[in-house]
């Protein structure tokens, strides 16, 4: 579960909330101020119906999954990327390109574009079309994740409009209505009616649709390093590189606080035999 996002949806929501009801001289005041049923058909459902007309229905069936994605917690580890191309380069290099098809297949592995990337370089396909193909998979990938918050940014744009057309159509009411009799009361009360639905359309765009966007991209990116990583490594397998310069090169995608943790992780087992061996000579 992702719990920052959860409490960035709630927190923003409770303190709009909070903010609205401390405005008011009474609860309610304020539920009669910006609660309005006919200003919500306008803006939400307006901006609902323009969003389904202008992406295709695939989108709009990709959205609960989307949010699944979305809710997920973890984070793409890439040094399990870096250990395994590792691995992979150090099996290579002492028996060949071709073992590899068997060594993926017995590790089951957990990514499949690393699988098809390694079955690329296995089928000895020349480096310039291997990093062409994996290139055309990765623009590929890009734009199926780009459906994603496409239909969030879609209806983020039409959420203010609609805020606005709702405005329009409130103060059309309001000045047609209008009874000269009643003062300057009857203006106030009919403004508050006409402003509300811009309300609701701000609200939609900045508090729903643009931080999920936001957050569908930001994972998207985090999977594009990846790739990235896995795409460079693969080739330098390909290429008869060192298996440990290949593991320094893939290192340049993590952090140096992730370095030194993955250090500190090799060093550790190292120790304790080095430990052990010094204890059995003893005895």
């Amino acid at each position: 579960m992702n719990l920052s996002f959860l409490l960035g949806l709630l927190s923003g929501f409770g303190l709009v909330i909070y903010g609205i009801l401390i405005s008011g001289s009474n609860t309610s005041q304020v539920l009669s101020s910006f609660v309005n049923i006919p200003s919500m058909y306008i803006t939400f459902g307006g901006a609902i119906a323009a969003t389904i007309m202008s992406v295709p229905a695939k989108y709009l069936r990709d959205i609960p999954k989307n949010l699944k994605v979305l809710m997920k917690r973890e984070k793409i580890d890439l040094n399990y990327y870096i250990d395994t191309i590792e691995e992979l380069a150090k099996e290579a290099r002492l028996k060949g390109l071709l073992v590899l098809e068997d060594k993926v297949n017995s590790m089951e592995l957990e990514d499949e574009f690393l699988k098809y990337c390694v079955m690329l370089i296995v089928d000895a396909i020349e480096p310039t079309k291997v990093r062409a193909q994996i290139e055309n998979e990765i623009d590929c990938i890009e734009a199926r994740h780009a459906s994603a918050w496409q239909v969030f940014d879609t209806l983020g744009s039409f959420g203010p409009a609609f805020g606005m057309l709702g405005t329009l159509i409130g103060l059309i009411n309001m000045l047609a209505n209008m009874d000269v009799s009643q003062g300057a009361d009857a203006l106030g009360k009919g403004m508050s009616v006409a402003l509300v639905t811009t309300f609701y359309g701000s609200a939609l765009t900045n508090m729903i649709c643009a931080p999920i966007s936001n957050r569908l991209k930001a994972k998207h990116d985090e999977e594009m390093i990846a790739k990235e990583l896995i795409m460079e490594g693969v080739l330098s397998i390909q290429s008869g590189e060192n298996p440990r310069y290949i593991r320094e090169k893939l290192n340049s995608y993590v952090t140096y606080q992730e370095r030194r943790t993955m250090a500190g992780a090799e060093e550790e087992p190292e120790k304790k035999s080095r430990r052990s061996r010094r204890r059995q000579a003893n005895t």
